[in-house]
């Protein structure tokens, strides 16, 4: 887990996702409370169609602190075959990354891999 520290009086924030190879990402991003069970929101997307894949959230940004945001991502490959791929999952404000970034990278095994990510928004 990720601890990532947010400006409460910005205007927006958004969540990023960037493939840094060729391979498609599908994802699925959880907005989690501070229990760390309860969903506050939740989408998908991929970066088939939008590298980078860029997602403001529907909150304040002030409404955010002490939350958990979990990506859960899966990269297959277009034959099937093993490849190495990365990318990067951030958090912005206002269009500015909030440093850090978590850059994720593996080996699709059969042609499908899976990983995941948490921020936790303090």
């Amino acid at each position: 887990m990720t601890n990532i520290f947010i400006d409460p009086s910005k205007s927006e924030i958004s969540v990023q996702v960037k493939s840094q190879s060729l391979h498609a990402l599908g994802f699925e991003i959880t907005v989690f409370d501070s229990d760390r069970k309860t969903v506050i929101e939740q989408f998908t997307g991929d970066t088939k169609t939008n590298n980078p894949f860029i997602k403001k959230l529907e909150k304040n940004p002030a409404d955010y602190k002490d939350k958990y945001i979990r990506g859960t991502f899966t990269v297959t490959s277009p034959d099937g075959k093993d490849y190495t791929y990365s990318f990067l999952f951030s958090i912005s404000e206002v269009n500015t990354i909030i440093k850090p970034e978590i850059p994720l990278s593996g080996t699709t095994s059969g042609g499908t891999d899976t990983t995941g990510s948490t921020y936790h928004i303090q």
